[in-house]
C-alpha cells in the first residue's frame, strides 16, 4: 500500500499528538561534553551516524523518565542557556523558547536550551537537511567544545554504503625544523559519505597508537578531514575508518563497509660534497653548495650559531644558494642541509662548518720610493678577495704637522701613489670594498725621499751693523720649499766696491747667525745665503747692507797759492772718507806761534786764508769730518809772499 507525503505528515502528526512532549534529561555529564540520544537511551560517540526515525521533539518512546527523545548536547558546565547546533552549511539551527510540542516550533529542526545542555530536535521531514551537524557548546572550565553528528533521512542512512576516504594522504611535517631527530609529521585524508566515527592506524601491519584529530571541512560538503599526527618513522602507513552504518551491516540489501586511505613514507638521501665558501659580494656572504640527490624534490638549508636558523625552508630545489643575509662577522658557523621528497621524510643532514672572519692582508709593503710617488704592492687577503680595493692617503712633510689626505678608488697590486710632496711622511690605508667597505691592514707609513731645496730662505736680517761689523741672521726655508732636512748654508759676503768675496760654510740646518768682521765703513756688502741638504744646494736669497760711517782718513793732495797777505789751498777729499764728508775744519796760525789756532770750516775742499802778515811763515791744517767725528789733521808750513807768486 502506498502513501503520498501529505498521507505521511499526517500520520506523523497524528503520531505526535498521541506522544507526550517529554523533559529534558535530569543526568549531565561529571565531567566534560557528550552527545545523548534517549531514544535509544545511550551515550554516542562523537561523529557518529543517527537517522530520522532515533530523535524527535516529543518523548516518543513513553520511557518511564518521559524523556524528550531529541538528540542532546550536553555538558558539565550547568549554566542555562548555553550551547549552538549549527546545520551542515554552518548556519545556526533556530532556537525555540516554547514547548517542544508547540505548533509554532519551527520545522524540520530547531534546538533547545536547558541548563547544561541544548537540544536538537526534529519536528518534520530531514530531506534537504541531511549532513554533518555541529554542536559548540562550553566545558566546565567554560572553554568550548565541538561535538560532531551525521544526521540521515532513514533511507539515507540504510542506503548509506559507509564512509569514502581518500585513497592517498597528504605527508605534513610538524618539526619546525627538518634536522629534528626524529622529524616528527603527520597524514591526512578526508572522509566523505558520512562520518568517521572511529579510525584505526598501522605501519608496515601494526596498529599503531595516534593522536588523530576530526574537523569538518567544505562546508555543507559534509567532508571531514583527519588527521594523524606525531608520527616519527618511515613505513607504510594505512589507516581504516568506520561508523554505526559499517557497525549495523546489511540493510535493505545495501551492505556498508569501511574505507581505507594510506601512503608509503620514505627516508630522502643524503646530500654529499656540502661545500662553503666566502662571496666578494659582502664580508658575511656565503656560498653553499652540494650534489643532488637523485629522487629529492627540495632541500632545506640551516645555518646554526647558538641556534638553528632556517636559510631557505621549502623552496630550494637547487644545489646551490648564496646567503647574503643573517650572518655576522667574527663567528664560526655550522650550516646544514637535508633533502626531502614529495612524499618523504627528509635526509640526514650534511654539514660544514666556516669561520666568517675578517679579510687581513698581511703583506701591505712599499717597494719603491722616490721623492714623489710610493709604489706599494700587497697579496689577496686570505679570507675572500674583495670586489676592489682603496688607498686612502694621509701625507704631510715632515716639517709640517697638518696632513692633506687622498682616497684612490678600484686601484689594484702594484699601485704608484703620485703627487706626494718630497720627504714627506705618509700613512696608507688598504680598504677593501665588499657590500661595506673595511680595513685590510693596519696602518702602513713610509717617507718619501729629500731631493734639492726649491725655495730660498725666507727672510735675511741684519742687525749690530757697524762700521766694520754686522750680525747677519735669516729665517729658516719655508717648509713647502725645504724638500729634506736643511744641514747647512753657504753664506758668501761680497764687498761690492772692490769686488772682493768671501763664503764660509755653516753647518747644521739651525744654525741661522753669523758675526761679519773686518768690514769696510760706510762699504755695500753684499750677503747670499744658499741652503743645502746634503749635497744638494737651493736657490741663493741675497740682500745688500751698508756698514756704518767711521772717523774718515785724511785728505790728500794739499796745495797752496799766496800772497802778501793771504794764502789760498786746495784740497782732495779723503781717498777714505769712511762716510759722507759733511765739512772740512782749517786751523792756522804763524809757525812761531804757541798760542791757539785760528779755526774756520768749509764745505768746499778749497779756501782763502786772508789778513796775513806778509813774508810770514804759517802752519795751515785740514782735517775731514763724517758724522761719527773728524778725522786726521793735515799740516802744512806755507810762508805769504813779498810779490806775487804763482800757484804751485
Amino acid at each position: 500500500m502506498a502513501f503520498s507525503s501529505r498521507s505521511c505528515f499526517l500520520l506523523l502528526l497524528l503520531v505526535q499528538l498521541m506522544a507526550v512532549s517529554g523533559q529534558a534529561p535530569s543526568i549531565l555529564p561529571s565531567n566534560g561534553v557528550q552527545l545523548y540520544l534517549p531514544y535509544q537511551d545511550k551515550i554516542i560517540p562523537d561523529y557518529s551516524m543517527i537517522y530520522a526515525s532515533q530523535f524527535y521533539n516529543v518523548d516518543q518512546n513513553n520511557d518511564v523518565n518521559d524523556i524528550n527523545d531529541a538528540l542532546w548536547c550536553q555538558s558539565a558546565n550547568n549554566l542555562t542557556n548555553i550551547g549552538v547546533w549549527y546545520y551542515p552549511n554552518r548556519t545556526e539551527v533556530p532556537l525555540f523558547d516554547g514547548a517542544f510540542d508547540d505548533l509554532l516550533v519551527p520545522s524540520p529542526l530547531f534546538s533547545k536550551r536547558f541548563s547544561g545542555q541544548i537540544a536538537l530536535a526534529r519536528r518534520g521531514v530531514l530531506f534537504g537537511y541531511e549532513g554533518l551537524y555541529k554542536c559548540i557548546i562550553p566545558d566546565e572550565n567554560g572553554v568550548n567544545q565541538t561535538l560532531v553528528v551525521g544526521v540521515y533521512t532513514d533511507t539515507g542512512y540504510n542506503n548509506n554504503d559507509g564512509p569514502d576516504a581518500d585513497p592517498t594522504m597528504q605527508f605534513s611535517l610538524l618539526s619546525t625544523s627538518r634536522l629534528a631527530t626524529p622529524p616528527v609529521f603527520s597524514l591526512s585524508f578526508n572522509i566523505s559519505d558520512g562520518p568517521p566515527t572511529t579510525v584505526s592506524c598501522s605501519t608496515n601491519g601494526t596498529g599503531i597508537s595516534t593522536e588523530l584529530s576530526r574537523v569538518i571541512v567544505n562546508g555543507s560538503g559534509s567532508v571531514t578531514r583527519v588527521t594523524v599526527t606525531n608520527l616519527a618513522e618511515a613505513g607504510n602507513y594505512q589507516c581504516t575508518v568506520s561508523n554505526t552504518r559499517v557497525t549495523a551491516g546489511t540493510i535493505s540489501g545495501v551492505t556498508a563497509v569501511t574505507s581505507t586511505s594510506s601512503l608509503n613514507m620514505s627516508v630522502s638521501d643524503t646530500p654529499t660534497g656540502l661545500t662553503a665558501t666566502r662571496l666578494s659580494t659582502g664580508l658575511a656572504h656565503v656560498a653553499l653548495s652540494w650534489s643532488t640527490v637523485s629522487g629529492a624534490t627540495g632541500y632545506e638549508v640551516y645555518s646554526k650559531f647558538l641556534t638553528l636558523t632556517p636559510v631557505s625552508v621549502g623552496t630550494t630545489a637547487s644545489t646551490t644558494i648564496n646567503i647574503t643575509s643573517g650572518l655576522f662577522r667574527g663567528i664560526t658557523y655550522t650550516f646544514y642541509v637535508v633533502s626531502y621528497g614529495s612524499a618523504s621524510l627528509p635526509s640526514g643532514n650534511a654539514s660544514v662548518m666556516l669561520t666568517i672572519s675578517d679579510p687581513v692582508v698581511s703583506d701591505f709593503m712599499a717597494i719603491l720610493i722616490s721623492s714623489i710617488s710610493i709604489t706599494l704592492t700587497w697579496s689577496p687577503p686570505t679570507a675572500v678577495v674583495p670586489i676592489s680595493y682603496n688607498i686612502v692617503r694621509d701625507c704631510r712633510r715632515v716639517c709640517e704637522s697638518s696632513t692633506a689626505g687622498n682616497s684612490e678608488t678600484s686601484v689594484s697590486s702594484p699601485h704608484t701613489s703620485t703627487g706626494i710632496p718630497p720627504y714627506s711622511q705618509c700613512t696608507f690605508h688598504l680598504i677593501g670594498v665588499y657590500d661595506i667597505i673595511t680595513p685590510l691592514t693596519t696602518d702602513y707609513s713610509a717617507k718619501t725621499f729629500a731631493t734639492t731645496p726649491t725655495a730660498p730662505v725666507d727672510e735675511i736680517i741684519f742687525t749690530s751693523v757697524e762700521s766694520v761689523s754686522m750680525t747677519v741672521s735669516w729665517d729658516e726655508v719655508p717648509c713647502n720649499g725645504r724638500n729634506g732636512p736643511i744641514t747647512g748654508y753657504y753664506l758668501t759676503y761680497t764687498n761690492i766696491t772692490s769686488n772682493t768675496s768671501y763664503t764660509v760654510n755653516i753647518t747644521g740646518g739651525d744654525n741661522r747667525m753669523y758675526n761679519l768682521t773686518g768690514l769696510i765703513p760706510y762699504t755695500n756688502h753684499s750677503v747670499s745665503i744658499i741652503p743645502y741638504n746634503y749635497n744638494m744646494n737651493g736657490p741663493a736669497r741675497q740682500e745688500i747692507q751698508l756698514t756704518a760711517e767711521s772717523l774718515p782718513g785724511v785728505i790728500s793732495n794739499l796745495r797752496y797759492a799766496r800772497d802778501p797777505d793771504a794764502i789760498n789751498i786746495v784740497w782732495n777729499p779723503p781717498t777714505i772718507p769712511n762716510g759722507i764728508i759733511t765739512v772740512y775744519e782749517i786751523r792756522y796760525r804763524e809757525s812761531t806761534s804757541t798760542g791757539p789756532y785760528n779755526i774756520t770750516n768749509t764745505t768746499n775742499t778749497y779756501y782763502r786764508i786772508v789778513g796775513l802778515i806778509p813774508n810770514t811763515s804759517y802752519t795751515i791744517g785740514v782735517r775731514a769730518y763724517t758724522s761719527i767725528g773728524p778725522g786726521e789733521w793735515t799740516d802744512r808750513e806755507y810762508s805769504t809772499a813779498q810779490i806775487r807768486k804763482q800757484l804751485k
